[in-house]
């Protein structure tokens, strides 16, 4: 089986996706905290997003309209 992302909460473990085991299933875990992301590791994510849209879309989307419409509603 393919490792599932969650999160502990309230003492029990969500799934943040689909996971394909039928109700009341059985199953052993392995528990590997994800590592804390620094702020400029982040940046360097972003900015790589970034870079890819550009290189498909040939510019950033502007949602700047969109925003401006949906506030004045």
């Amino acid at each position: 089986m393919t490792p599932i992302e969650a999160v502990f909460r309230n003492g029990v473990f969500e799934p943040l996706g689909a996971v394909d085991l039928r109700e009341d299933q059985r199953v052993w875990l392995s528990i590997e905290p994800e590592a804390e992301e620094t702020p400029q590791a982040w940046l360097d994510r972003v900015r790589a997003l970034q870079a890819a849209v550009v290189a498909q879309k040939g510019f950033l989307p502007d949602s700047s309209a969109e925003i401006a419409a949906d506030r004045a509603r």
